[in-house]
């Protein structure tokens, strides 16, 4: 189908019953396996349907609801959209059955990818792990930025912004003046993390990430060397999976849970460096930290870095006694392996 062939319009009250139709087509294979007869399945696909509208306006106040139409005025299907401050959220998407996979939602997604483009701004969704709208996203060049057991954050970005991204710098400065080739250093990062046997997957990444240009993913971390500012937040990214039990480093987007994790993964991440024979300084680099990378390193060279107790009770490096002190920032092994000592 010719995206000519398509156009919009705002949804309007006599819309309702191609709403529910859109709805209960998508709703009713959840339902099929109860064998329930039509009498019985359209009041509960019914109350579940205005459930979900009252769930969308009160959650979406701003939304737009959008009837996608043929040339001839035809409704064939739903956009919902908000416009938030700094992105569009898509909020539903849907397609009677017996127009899809005719390029009706890839013109509807392309419309509002323009409008982000003119605005210089995202276009974010969420999406349904077995929804097969997830491979449309992916050709459109939406990238997951998050998810949990049932769902990816998806985010798309006009080229405009990747391309005003600042481009990392070939060295990397150092407080003495002195700086170190961010090759050497990458690679020596990660020989090291495919020795202790957390792999890299080098892919494209979303800009506006937590730390931009890497991102733990399935036990190991996606790296996107255009984006990656400073090399070695990958050392304290990868500290963050050190840190957790095996379960949730495998998960499909770990997740640290709470302080203390982050204090544990910012002392193993300085012990990494040490290791590696990496600068501390490029670990803990001044744009980062929130302004205090410089006392967090004076803590470590002083021995009195935070977190190193929880390294201990993890049982990645030894305890100090008053008999003998830590063999810190020395490790007795680098990946967390049971619950025991887990830190809360």
């Amino acid at each position: 189908m010719e995206e000519a062939q398509l156009t919009w319009r705002r949804a309007a009250a006599d819309d309702e019953p191609l709403l529910f139709r859109l709805f209960a087509e998508n709703k009713a294979v959840e339902f099929a396996p109860l064998g329930l007869p039509a009498e019985q399945l359209e009041p509960l696909l019914l109350m579940q349907y205005r459930a979900r509208q009252q769930g969308y306006a009160q959650s979406f106040p701003a939304m737009v609801d959008s009837i996608l139409c043929l040339g001839n005025g035809e409704p064939v299907g739903r956009h919902l959209v908000e416009r938030q401050a700094n992105c569009y959220r898509g909020i539903d998407l849907a397609v009677l059955a017996e127009h899809r996979n005719r390029s009706v939602g890839t013109w509807a997604l392309r419309q509002i990818q323009q409008a982000a483009a003119l605005e210089g701004i995202s276009f974010r969704l969420r999406v349904i792990k077995t929804n097969p709208a997830l491979r449309l996203y992916e050709r459109l060049g939406f990238l997951k930025t998050s998810g949990d057991e049932l769902s990816f954050e998806m985010e798309w970005q006009p080229p405009a912004m990747r391309a005003s991204h600042p481009k990392p710098a070939e060295k990397i400065a150092l407080a003495n003046g002195s700086g170190v080739d961010r090759q050497e250093v990458l690679s020596s990062i990660f020989v090291f993390l495919s020795e202790i046997g957390l792999p890299v997957e080098l892919a494209p990444l979303p800009l506006r990430a937590f730390i931009p240009g890497v991102q733990l993913w399935h036990g190991g971390l996606r790296v996107d060397l255009e984006a990656l500012l400073y090399p070695g937040d990958l050392l304290h990214m990868a500290g963050r999976l050190a840190v957790m039990t095996p379960e949730r480093r495998l998960a499909e987007f770990p997740a640290l849970d709470g302080p203390a994790e982050e204090m544990a993964a910012l002392a193993w991440s300085y012990a990494a460096a040490v290791h590696i024979g990496l600068p501390p300084e490029v670990v803990f680099h001044q744009d980062g930290y929130r302004g205090q990378a410089q006392s967090i390193l004076q803590g470590f060279q002083s021995g009195r870095g935070v977190g190193t107790p929880m390294l201990g009770w993890l049982e990645l490096t030894t305890i100090p006694s008053p008999a003998q002190p830590s063999i810190y920032p020395r490790m007795l092994r680098w990946l967390r392996e049971t619950d025991a000592g887990r830190v809360d």
